[in-house]
């Protein structure tokens, strides 16, 4: 009986295909999210999550409203289940309906616009950076895909931005624009451009924004007053927490930040939220960075560093209270792409010289005697514990942890193998720079599943 009912339905809705019935949705625009079948079926895709409790406001038939009471059942008061056929029969017509929860969303990922510093430094103009901000925030809004995805179930997607982050050195050394520090430039060709657009924009620091250990020379360097080194890097956080704050209210649970738990004048403030049920875990410059105490007016020109080991430890806990989380991972130092990659992991100058933090470290950051770019230490005090941490959450790709950075102004795509456990692996995607102008591409469009993480990574150019 059952089977009959069901053909019958199915018929009606067949025989419908003249006329089309619509609905209004709360806080919804119909057009977004419903699309018809070949059978005449109708299917609307909502953002995961949505209550279809009265989701239905109004009904209109060929563009004309209708009263719901005179539909069957009453589309605004009857129940609604997802992934249910939902038959309405208006004047002796069946019209069929199927509510279904959206799985995918698109985050597009870009770094080092370096906005307005010389070409040494591939940096962009902020007239550039603004056309390709417009360009990633209007992507597929025209109805032209884009990019083309490979994945089971999107290849018919137009990808639309949901999300937006810059992997660090956002503008000149530490601010150095004309802005005192506040790095305005720069966000007003990105950060203001998506408030307007309504789309999340994340960005964290790379070591243009905050100083590495070693830069001890003038303003770059951490150094006292209110035109010194140290000052430019509060900054640099301030900029970075402010934009956070703006967009807390649209992750699910805020943002939480990782600090030393120790009362320095300066933490890195690395911070982790979650957004469409992924957990996103964002590093500024890198998950080693220290924090410092500035220095006095007479006194420790170049201010006290001190290890991370607390903020590491912190980061741990959390990882091991959210495991179960789909994660991904992202800093401004790449794992493995350029030269002298480990001695950025390493807080190495060009000498291989770095500052000893005035506390011990489990992480290496007062131990003396490594060579310069030295992998084996880069790997043992840094890579290899980080990377045990970042296995512990959900979301791995064939096993391997899904990671972002910038840095190398280049693409590159590498996975690190920790040397203490070989199974412990981080998958890192390395996005080029904007104004790398030898580089055919310029910018991450990552293919997300909610509950699940990255999916597919295409290089484009907008």
């Amino acid at each position: 009986m059952k089977k009959i009912l069901s053909t019958i339905c199915l018929l009606l809705v067949m025989a419908a295909a003249q006329a089309q019935m619509t609905f209004t949705l709360d806080g919804i625009t119909y057009g977004d999210v419903a699309q018809r079948d070949a059978k005449g079926m109708t299917t609307i895709t909502l953002p995961a999550g949505t209550s279809l409790l009265n989701i239905i406001t109004a009904v209109q038939i060929d563009g004309s409203p209708v009263s719901a009471s005179d539909i069957t059942p009453n589309p605004t008061t009857t129940t609604i289940n997802y992934n249910e056929l939902k038959v309405f029969t208006y004047n002796n017509k069946a019209y069929g309906f199927r509510f279904t929860e959206d799985v995918w969303f698109c985050g597009v990922f870009f770094s080092d616009c370096h906005i307005n510093q010389d070409s040494g430094h591939d940096g962009t103009s902020q007239s550039d950076m603004t056309t390709i901000m417009n360009n990633i925030l209007n992507m597929g809004k025209n109805g032209i895909k884009k990019v083309s995805f490979t994945t089971e179930g999107a290849t018919n997607i137009i990808p639309k931005t949901s999300i937006v982050f810059c992997l660090g050195d956002v503008d000149q050394d530490k601010g150095d624009d004309g802005s005192s520090g506040t790095h305005s430039n720069f966000l007003n060709c990105t950060a203001e451009l998506a408030k307007a657009a309504g789309i999340p924009f994340i960005f964290i620091a790379g070591n243009h924004d905050i100083s590495p250990d070693y830069w001890n020379d003038g303003s770059k360097g951490i150094t006292y007053g209110s035109s010194g080194g140290y000052h430019a890097d509060q900054q640099t956080m301030n900029a970075i927490t402010a934009n956070n704050s703006y967009w807390s209210g649209y992750f699910e649970d805020g943002i939480t930040y990782f600090t030393s738990g120790s009362s320095y004048d300066f933490e890195p403030n690395h911070f982790t939220f979650k957004y469409k049920n992924v957990r996103f875990y964002c590093a500024n410059c890198y998950w080693f960075q220290k924090p410092y105490n500035k220095p006095g007016l007479l006194s420790n020109t170049n201010g006290t560093i001190y290890a991370p080991d607390g903020i590491v430890s912190n980061l741990n806990t959390y990882v091991e209270n959210h495991s179960g989380e789909a994660s991904v991972w992202m800093q401004h130092y790449p794992w493995l792409a350029g030269a002298d990659c480990n001695r950025w992991w390493l807080d190495q100058n060009a000498s291989g010289q770095y500052r000893e933090s005035k506390n011990s470290s489990i992480y290496g950051s007062s131990t003396t005697g490594i060579t310069y770019n030295d992998a084996t230490s880069a790997n043992t005090l840094k890579k290899d514990p980080l990377s045990a941490i970042m296995m512990k959450t959900a979301g791995k790709v064939d096993g391997k942890v899904q990671h972002f950075s910038g840095h190398y102004h280049r693409f590159d795509d590498r996975t690190y193998q920790s040397t203490v456990n070989s199974s412990n692996q981080v998958h890192d995607y390395t996005v080029a720079a904007p104004g790398n102008s030898g580089q055919s591409n310029n910018a991450f469009v990552v293919l997300f599943k909610r509950g699940e993480g990255v999916k597919e990574v295409i290089e484009t150019q907008f």
